[in-house]
């Protein structure tokens, strides 16, 4: 089973690349066995306003570490595979990736502000932007090539050098590559290697951006800037996720069927 080869599965969360997926990873058969059917990550009479901190706390106790990572640094979302953790986990990671310059235009979209605001406001944080980064001096400079920087283990002086060390990484090291733009053939193609039905909460937003999944921002704020770094990585991630779609035979048609 590609699931037990995948054990304990590494999910490598990308800033705007679907916070909601947490709900499906869990929520796998004998993934968190605690945590109750259907409940959304996005419920905040249960996790409150926080869902990721509180999540990560109790991660050890509802969910089977054997199957989930739950060694997170405590105050880190987004981790960066440094060469030991890459080793260690290589063949176990699992994530979605998005085209870069919508990535991170939906950060600069945010509903909260949480990435324009300089210092950057925490999600759970009732702090208000006092000031707002500049795009081409600060903003693109701060957020930008973090697909290939997680990859690596670095956004430290990245360069064009690094792009085939996260793809070799995209290749050999990740069990699903799924893409945010196509969330649910993502989520039937996930299920389809990994097992388990498709759950309502499978396909719900926890954490929306200014128009949502579906939206296209309008990339002319960038004045022509496009992320050299990550583009070719995300053509990688395209290229494995469609390999896959046909491998395991997904498609909308089929996707749609199973939800």
């Amino acid at each position: 089973m590609p699931r037990l080869k995948a054990s304990p599965m590494f999910w490598l969360h990308i800033p705007k690349c679907g916070t909601s997926f947490y709900n499906t990873v869990t929520h796998l058969p004998g993934m968190c066995p605690d945590l109750p059917v259907n409940l959304s990550m996005g419920d905040e009479s249960v996790w409150g306003k926080c869902f990721e901190t509180h999540f990560r706390a109790l991660c050890p106790t509802l969910c089977d570490q054997k199957l989930l990572h739950c060694d997170w640094p405590p105050t880190a979302t987004h981790q960066f595979l440094v060469d030991s953790k890459y080793e260690e986990y290589k063949g176990h990671f699992v994530g979605l990736f998005r085209q870069p310059e919508q990535r991170l235009l939906s950060a600069y979209h945010d509903d909260k502000d949480l990435f324009r605001s300089d210092p950057f406001i925490p999600a759970c944080s009732n702090e208000t932007m006092t000031k707002e980064l500049s795009m081409e001096a600060e903003f693109i400079q701060r957020y930008a090539s973090f697909e290939t920087g997680q990859l690596v283990g670095t956004l430290i002086n990245l360069t064009l050098a690094d792009v085939p060390k996260a793809i070799e990484r995209l290749e050999q090291g990740f069990a699903f590559v799924g893409l945010q733009e196509e969330w649910e053939l993502s989520i039937c193609l996930f299920h389809a290697k990994f097992g388990g039905p498709c759950l309502s909460v499978d396909f719900e937003d926890t954490r929306p951006s200014h128009g949502g999944k579906a939206s296209l921002y309008d990339t002319s704020i960038l004045n022509g800037w496009v992320d050299e770094l990550d583009r070719p990585v995300y053509a990688k991630a395209k290229e494995i996720f469609e390999r896959d779609l046909q491998k395991f035979g997904i498609s909308h048609e089929t996707c749609h069927s199973d939800k």
